[in-house]
């Protein structure tokens, strides 16, 4: 078994849609429920220097007081297939923003929002709307591998206050 098939077989998110798809996954939330309750696999302490840079360099924009990142994984969508529409409208997904940062590409793998169809391409960073009807295709030759993590505010009542300050 490679890498990719022996990380796979220990994915928790082990849903029908992603049947042609394989993860390496880093962090993810016990359960898929609270993103206050996450968990490092041994591999994230080797890939985190790595990992890391990227991750806050694509939230810049956000201007997050302390980010949290409750998910981080590889996500290798085969050549020739695809995932099925799909919504992650439950547990963790109404709180956190998912990112997907393409590594390899080509021009027919595509990605599905609320139906349309949008090429991502490699070294961009992306907020997919995860909660709203999604998927993706690859019709290329060769397989499609993003880095895909979810982010959010852990110190959101500050936030809170302070954007109803800025209100006033």
């Amino acid at each position: 078994m490679t890498t990719w098939g022996e990380e796979d077989a220990r994915k928790e998110n082990d849903f029908e849609v992603f049947d042609h798809t394989q993860h390496v996954v880093f962090r993810f939330i016990r359960g898929n429920r609270d993103p206050e309750d996450s968990y490092a696999n041994p591999a994230w302490d080797i890939w985190e220097p790595v990992l890391m840079p990227v991750m806050q360099a694509a939230i810049l924009p956000y201007a997050f007081r302390k980010p949290r990142f409750p998910k981080a994984m590889l996500a290798k969508l085969s050549a020739g297939h695809a995932i099925d529409p799909h919504y992650d409208g439950a547990g963790s997904n109404q709180r956190v923003h998912k990112i997907h940062v393409p590594l390899v590409t080509n021009p027919d793998a595509i990605f599905l929002v609320d139906g349309e169809s949008f090429h991502l391409e490699a070294g961009n960073a992306y907020e997919v709307n995860n909660i709203v009807s999604h998927g993706a295709a690859n019709s290329g030759s060769e397989d499609r591998i993003h880095f895909i993590f979810e982010v959010f505010e852990s110190d959101y009542e500050s936030a809170i206050r302070e954007s109803a300050t800025a209100d006033v």
